[in-house]
């Protein structure tokens, strides 16, 4: 059924009249006929009948106009979805996540995102850094979140922020004494890596600077299960500051201190090749995130001043 023919079969309806219902399209009289004309062909019924001040409905064309409104109106409402899906506004967006930063900064970023685009459905799914990536090679996700990704021809990852360290200390540990801690007081330390050794590689340079090798004793799955690790005893963690969201039992915080500037960068990738509009609302989320980051980042900002201390955790 042609959807022309339908609009001009319910202005027909609705006006009772030929020559208004032409008028009111902007059309003559005679293709509005013959368009009438076609339709009840294509149906096999007669849909009007005329009378001396225009026409009438007959019982075919009353039950057709009770469809022709819902149909209109599905059409309408189709149209109005597939523009806000084409313009970004609406649909479905899946996104790789992992470790610590789900505990803070993705959950702010999404959660403005979402203020902005109530319509789009978010799905994430927690995977590795490995996982990631060829999840998004296959198209099965659009964006990945994760620290220190690496480098492929046809995906583009860019700096979404980055964090201060903080150590993780088990409540019996000496150091938790200190307000702060240096990196020479953990000369001697057992340290708890993970798998990717995110913190380390951002740390090379303040190792190289301390001339020390650090004591690795164990390794985790990721930060969020270093910090587990800590609360049970088997070794200090260096971790960003997100992991201060994370509250476990015997676990104390405590920010370091570095002569060298030595931060923990978050990053999100995807295709280089992808048309999506919904990653261009959302990368648009992703700057102005990292742009407030920077700003609330800077020297005098309003914030915890440098050189204090978050309150403890226990």
């Amino acid at each position: 059924m042609d959807v022309r023919r339908l609009k001009y079969f319910i202005v027909t309806a609705e006006e009772r009249s030929i020559s208004r219902a032409a008028e009111r399209l902007h059309i003559t009289q005679p293709p509005l006929t013959r368009h009438i004309q076609s339709l009840e062909e294509e149906l096999g019924v007669l849909l009007f009948t005329r009378t001396s001040w225009g026409v009438e409905l007959t019982q075919a064309g009353t039950a057709l106009l009770k469809h022709a409104h819902n149909i209109s109106a599905h059409i309408e409402l189709a149209t109005e979805q597939i523009r806000r899906v084409a313009s970004g506004q609406a649909g479905r967006i899946d996104i790789g996540v992992f470790g610590s930063a789900m505990l803070s900064i993705i959950p702010k970023l999404l959660s403005s995102f979402s203020a902005t685009h109530p319509d789009v459905k978010i799905v994430l799914h927690n995977t590795p850094k490995e996982r990631q990536i060829g999840a998004l090679h296959q198209g099965r996700i659009l964006v990945a979140f994760d620290r220190y990704l690496p480098e492929f021809p046809n995906i583009h990852a860019e700096l979404v922020c980055r964090e201060r360290l903080w150590v993780a200390l088990n409540h019996n540990n000496p150091l938790t004494r200190l307000p702060q801690i240096g990196l020479n007081d953990l000369r001697n330390e057992p340290l708890i890596d993970e798998q990717d050794q995110s913190v380390f590689v951002a740390c090379r340079e303040l190792f190289k600077f301390h001339s020390f090798e650090p004591i690795v004793v164990q390794k985790a799955a990721d930060l969020i299960s270093a910090t587990i690790m800590v609360s049970g005893g088997f070794g200090t963690a260096l971790l960003p500051e997100s992991i201060l969201n994370l509250t476990l039992p015997n676990v104390v915080y405590r920010p370091l201190i570095t002569e060298v500037d030595c931060m923990i960068d978050l990053h999100c990738a995807y295709r280089k090749d992808e048309e999506s509009p919904l990653l261009e609302e959302l990368l648009a989320c992703v700057h102005a995130f990292s742009r407030a980051r920077e700003n609330a980042d800077r020297p005098g900002a309003s914030g915890t001043p440098v050189g204090t201390t978050a309150p403890e955790r226990i």
